[in-house]
């Protein structure tokens, strides 16, 4: 996970959409926000694609995965293709 930080833009979309789903996001919301099933998504942390997350009780290969909303927001707009 980067320790970057946010820039404006990043930071105004993470105020924005922190109300609605929280600091730490379940899976299937991730895949919502994103608009992918949630097999889609297993399989970009699979490539290493996507966001960051985090593996709650990484001991276990079933570990619950969440996904924390600076990561969504910085893949939601670092992964943006500037246009001419």
């Amino acid at each position: 996970m980067s320790t970057k930080l946010l820039t404006d833009e990043q930071k105004e979309l993470f105020s924005l959409m922190l109300p609605q789903y929280g600091a730490v996001v379940k899976q299937n919301v991730t895949a919502k926000i994103f608009n992918v099933s949630l097999a889609t998504l297993y399989r970009m942390r699979e490539q290493g694609i996507g966001a960051g997350y985090k593996k709650l009780d990484s001991k276990s290969k079933n570990g619950t995965v969440v996904y924390p909303l600076q990561e969504i927001v910085r893949y939601l707009t670092e992964s943006n293709i500037k246009t001419a």
